[in-house]
């Protein structure tokens, strides 16, 4: 029997709305909220966990939907993970701006070709 890739999109919406609400509205006050920064790369580190349980589930069909930036959030996660001391915040901020953007966008087509 197949698992089911549905819980794993929730989970994944669930750190995006948590990574809205925690996001301060600059860099410049990200940067100075560790805090703030925390919270956001643990929810990163969930994302990427479930973009990760998704990929095991089928892995084939992983790759025909996934972007990019999805196997890049994987390999966030394992950082966050095993290298947490060498975290560079400026990069987790362009992560916030440019790649985000991108997996949201992806998502909705993405779960309904995996559905």
């Amino acid at each position: 029997m197949k698992r089911a890739y549905a819980p794993h999109f929730v989970l994944i919406r669930a750190a995006l709305e948590a990574i809205a609400a925690y996001r301060p509205a600059d860099r410049a006050t990200f940067l100075a909220q560790p805090m703030a920064q925390d919270a956001i790369l643990m929810r990163l580190q969930e994302i990427g966990e479930n973009l990760a349980q998704i990929r095991r589930i089928d892995e084939a069909a992983f790759t025909k939907v996934a972007d990019d930036s999805w196997i890049q959030l994987i390999g966030l996660r394992n950082v966050i993970s095993h290298g947490y001391h060498t975290i560079n915040q400026e990069r987790i901020w362009f992560i916030l701006d440019k790649r985000l953007p991108i997996l949201v966008a992806n998502l909705d087509a993405a779960e309904s070709d995996l559905a």
